[in-house]
């Protein structure tokens, strides 16, 4: 009997084994899979939003609404402008969701903080809809009627809903630079205080992050305005260098997660 019973031991201790190595063979798989997914869709959608940006037409000044108007009128790929922007903006929650998961296990603050940039990305996806159903398809319906109007008083009436409906834009794009920013301060200052990918990366993100907050809040005041532009300007170009370096870190480690021999 104590023989049977020693002669036992090494069986079990091997399924036990094996199970845990499948487990950990599981794991790493997706994990790889996950940083190379973000990795595509971050550079994906940093193409698709260079692209759109080209063919939004933006040669008045934003807060100027009659003339803006006028601009936004005579452009018959609005709708599909603004869609394209919406999934540029998706594929880079995405990436920025793969980069926080890469970065849970991380002990303390810095995992912690990923977790909330998790979140919060996912609420700049959420407002971002919002805010591109306003514009690329409320607001052009608005501006058609106010072209299309035929009286001064019909003009003027659309108008004021046409401006209604630029504010509402307006107040939903401060907040998607808010979150934004929020989502980059937690990744960056996670990134900065973790192991898993070189520092300077996370105070690139940080500092973006910084910019977009205050850009949002001066945008929820102000507008499209040039004070806003002030902040957002130097944060979009931190943002395209975090995102292009966070996409190339999180490919390389992709190559590196491995599973046990």
């Amino acid at each position: 009997m104590e023989s049977e019973g020693v002669g036992r031991r090494p069986l079990a201790a091997s399924k036990a084994t094996g199970i845990e190595v499948s487990g950990e063979t599981f794991r790493m798989s997706r994990d790889k899979s996950l940083l190379r997914l973000g990795a595509g869709l971050g550079l994906l959608g940093f193409v698709v939003q260079v692209v759109m940006d080209r063919l939004h037409p933006h040669r008045v000044a934003p807060n100027d609404s009659a003339n803006v108007f006028r601009e936004y009128a005579g452009s018959d790929i609005w709708t599909a402008v603004h869609i394209g922007q919406f999934v540029g903006t998706l594929f880079i929650v995405l990436a920025f969701v793969a980069l926080a998961r890469s970065l849970y296990q991380q002990p303390g603050v810095a995992g912690a903080l990923a977790v909330v940039g998790t979140v919060t990305a996912i609420l700049v996806a959420a407002v971002f809809a919002v805010q591109m159903a306003v514009d690329g398809v409320a607001l052009k319906a608005a501006i058609n009627t106010w072209v299309d109007a035929p009286s001064p008083g019909d003009q003027s009436a659309a108008f004021q809903v046409a401006e209604a409906v630029r504010w509402t834009e307006k107040g939903l794009g401060g907040f998607f630079q808010f979150l934004n920013g929020i989502t980059l301060l937690a990744l960056g200052v996670s990134i900065a205080l973790g192991a898993r990918y070189p520092k300077w990366i996370g105070f690139v993100g940080a500092l973006a992050g910084i910019g977009f907050v205050a850009g949002g809040i001066v945008t929820a005041h102000t507008g499209f305005s040039p004070t806003a532009g002030w902040f957002l300007t130097p944060a979009t170009v931190l943002l395209a260098v975090f995102l292009v370096g966070v996409v190339i870190l999180m490919w390389r480690r992709s190559g590196r997660v491995e599973s046990p021999g």
